[in-house]
């Protein structure tokens, strides 16, 4: 036996080694804890749940299934055409639902008190993306980063990069990067209606290429081009515009080519409160598409949620029976047409860095929840007045799915005057993920496309 405990005490210690060993292994690493997107907010982070009253409802999934009628390469239908008035703003009302109207929506109600009103309707939540849209939002929440004080953005692709956020700038972000495909291709109609309501329209051709939310990695956001359509003189009159990620590595560039000239220029000063040629100065250039602008000249200030009346589900604006002159008035839209629903909105109040210069100083921006597309927005002057007013009255498009205007109004205050882009009633809908090339939109691509004509 004596013989066998020498053994026995080696099998012991080899096992109380072997046991200690375990015992100081570090533990496997914790899962991420769950993420607010996957339950009180939705992937995009907005509130999921309805509010106290249920004026807005849970977001269920939004409007993913396209309506029976819906006949591919024709205009979404109106899934809500049976939908009547909730009740309606008029301008002797302005005080009992000031806290839910913009500065904008104010000032037309007082500048047009006998015909301009605001039509509410029970609120519909159809904003919706592709999951993976979702997917990769989520993982930003968890990864994105603000650089170089806000100018740009870090180690985000696809989705929303910052779906909670905690400034304005990422607020912006937000809108900026919003998903739109990876391509799309869309007509852009433009119309400044006169005195009379008389308004030609003068047509555009937009193609967009995303390298962000195709996963690229391009120091580059968005690359946009908008070719001249008609009338004649402007056919083939291409301005072509880089939208950079990182401006320090790779900055905003521009270029312009006439219309019939076989000449590329450069068109660096297509920015910020550069007036717009084709909206016959209403808009500035970082106005398009609400706001499209480098951030190196605001303070962007997270103002916090509100519940306001917002542009919505306005697929009376998208049929193709649409007859302009029954929408466009002479002073503002006819209200007939237009659709407002009550909806939580993040309030981004955005001032000019001190020693710059904008025509427009102070503005206020209202980003829709659940999109993060901004609905409208108020431009005011050196002198505090509100000038501009801007909407972009929005649908979702259920067979992509995807959100996005599918008309805007820019209004000049003082000047009694409006614009209205977006018209493409007669044109074909939105082509989503269209194959593009990077090198589609180069100045020398462009110049190649010219001098081959």
């Amino acid at each position: 036996m004596r013989r066998f405990r020498p053994l026995l005490a080696g099998l012991l210690l080899g096992a109380a080694l072997v046991t200690g060993a375990n015992a100081a292994e570090p533990p496997p690493p914790a899962s991420p804890p769950p993420s607010p997107l996957e339950g009180e907010l939705t992937p995009l982070g907005a509130i999921r749940a309805a509010n106290g009253p249920r004026t807005i409802p849970a977001w269920t999934g939004g409007l993913t299934v396209p309506p029976k009628d819906y006949v591919p390469g024709q205009p979404h239908p109106d899934p809500f055409v049976d939908d009547t008035r909730w009740f309606t703003v008029q301008a002797q009302e302005l005080d009992r639902f000031a806290i839910r109207l913009t500065g904008g929506l104010k000032a037309l109600l007082r500048k047009y008190p006998s015909s301009f009103e605001i039509p509410v309707y029970l609120t519909r939540r159809t904003a919706a993306l592709p999951q993976r849209v979702y997917d990769e939002t989520i993982a930003n929440s968890r990864r994105a980063t603000l650089i170089e004080n806000g100018l740009g953005v870090r180690d985000a692709r696809v989705g929303v990069p910052f779906p909670i956020p905690k400034t304005g700038a990422q607020a912006m972000w937000n809108h900026v990067l919003r998903w739109r495909g990876d391509t799309l291709t869309r007509f852009d109609g433009i119309a400044v209606p006169d005195a009379h309501g008389n308004a030609a329209v003068t047509m555009y051709r937009e193609e967009t290429l995303s390298p962000y939310t195709a996963g690229m990695g391009d120091a580059i956001g968005r690359y946009y081009r908008r070719v001249g359509v008609k009338p004649r003189e402007l056919a083939g009159g291409t301005l072509l515009l880089h939208l950079s990620l990182d401006p320090l590595r790779r900055p905003f560039a521009g270029w312009y080519r006439p219309p019939g000239e076989p000449r590329v220029l450069r068109a660096p000063d297509y920015a910020y409160d550069t007036l717009d040629p084709a909206t016959d100065g209403i808009r500035t250039a970082d106005m398009r598409d609400m706001f499209s602008g480098m951030m190196d000249r605001f303070d962007f200030n997270l103002a916090g949620r509100r519940e306001m009346y917002v542009p919505y589900n306005a697929y009376r604006l998208n049929g193709a029976s649409l007859v302009l002159p029954d929408l466009l008035w002479a002073s503002h839209p006819n209200p007939a047409f237009l659709r407002y629903e009550l909806h939580r909105v993040w309030v981004v109040e955005a001032t000019l860095k001190p020693g710059l210069r904008h025509g427009l100083p102070r503005r206020v921006y209202y980003i829709d929840e659940d999109s993060w597309q901004i609905a409208m927005a108020d431009h005011y002057n050196d002198a505090g007045e509100l000038v501009r007013y801007a909407e972009a009255h929005g649908i979702q498009l259920s067979h992509v799915p995807a959100f996005l205007p599918t008309m805007e109004f820019t209004f000049d205050i003082p000047g009694g005057r409006y614009m209205a882009n977006g018209i493409d009633n007669t044109e074909k809908p939105p082509l989503f993920d269209r194959p593009m090339k990077v090198e589609e939109f180069s100045a020398e691509y462009l110049l190649e496309r010219v001098s081959k004509r």
